[in-house]
């Protein structure tokens, strides 16, 4: 009976953690960096760059993931639509990268759209 007893909560926490992958949404175990080829094109908007208002926006291109901040906030996971265009995941905000002729980015653009 005291085998149980000890056994009784990591099974609840096991049962716990196994309907939640059961019922995470798809798009939270989805990527959301696309396949190698457009990995490689990611990667060079790695980094911080000034946009025009004065603000500082960083992009961090790991093996699945991309996060945006902006200024000091927290890293948020965005996805890439393509290799020129990054995504927030409420949709409203986007990076677009301008690349060189070389691939290299010359520069991006920070749009949002405003709530209506």
């Amino acid at each position: 009976m005291k085998t149980w007893t000890n056994l009784r909560p990591l099974t609840l926490s096991a049962a716990l953690l196994a309907t939640m992958t059961l019922i995470a949404p798809a798009s939270a175990q989805e990527p959301t960096v696309p396949a190698m080829t457009g990995r490689a094109m990611l990667r060079d908007a790695r980094g911080e760059f000034l946009l025009d208002d004065g603000r500082t926006l960083k992009v961090h291109v790991g093996v699945r993931s991309l996060g945006v901040s902006l200024d000091e906030s927290p890293l948020e996971t965005w996805r890439a639509e393509n290799t020129e265009l990054l995504v927030s995941p409420d949709g409203m905000r986007r990076v677009r990268l301008f690349r060189n002729v070389d691939g290299s980015v010359d520069r991006i653009a920070f749009e949002t759209d405003r709530m209506r």
